[in-house]
């Protein structure tokens, strides 16, 4: 008698193994599988757009502290971080509490200042005007441009390239 399977029968020795349609499934099932895994793995760098909507945020927050306290109120920028400062009777005073805290730039991130006569800061005066600023943020792989105008209107440009 000859052995019979639930296949209809035995192949020969020949024909055992995957066929390459089934190899080929098995290869694209795990690409795409990797693929997701890359797609859904957070970039180590900083992200750019939590970075630029922090920075307008504190800006802002800063504008209207100046209108408020009748006092202006500038953000210095540098390599390494941000720090606010006030004026009062006639000397600047840094602000170091809640929002004002000092910042530093996260690892990876590069930012330059773009201001009239070589200054590296947003001053507001006490009706929340400003000279206009354009503040570069940029990783490595994106750049993004954040301008305050001369009403001291602060806007994040994407586009920055």
């Amino acid at each position: 008698m000859t052995p019979t399977s639930a296949t209809g029968g035995s192949r020969p020795a020949a024909e055992r193994g995957f066929t390459l349609v089934e190899v080929m499934v098995a290869v694209l099932v795990m690409a795409l599988l990797a693929s997701a895994v890359l797609i859904t793995t957070p970039d180590p760098g900083p992200r750019l757009a939590d970075e630029a909507e922090r920075l307008a945020a504190r800006l802002a927050h800063a504008r209207d502290a100046a209108v408020t306290a009748n006092r202006p109120v500038e953000m210095a920028l540098d390599a390494q971080g941000y720090a606010f400062r006030e004026q009062r009777r006639g000397r600047w005073t840094p602000l170091e509490d809640g929002p004002f805290r000092p910042q530093r730039w996260p690892d990876g991130l590069a930012v330059t200042v773009e201001a009239g006569e070589g200054r590296s800061a947003v001053r507001f005066d006490t009706t929340g005007a400003a000279e206009p600023v354009t503040v570069r943020l940029a990783n490595r792989i994106d750049a993004m441009a954040l301008t305050v105008d001369a009403q001291g209107e602060v806007r994040i440009d994407d586009r920055a390239r």
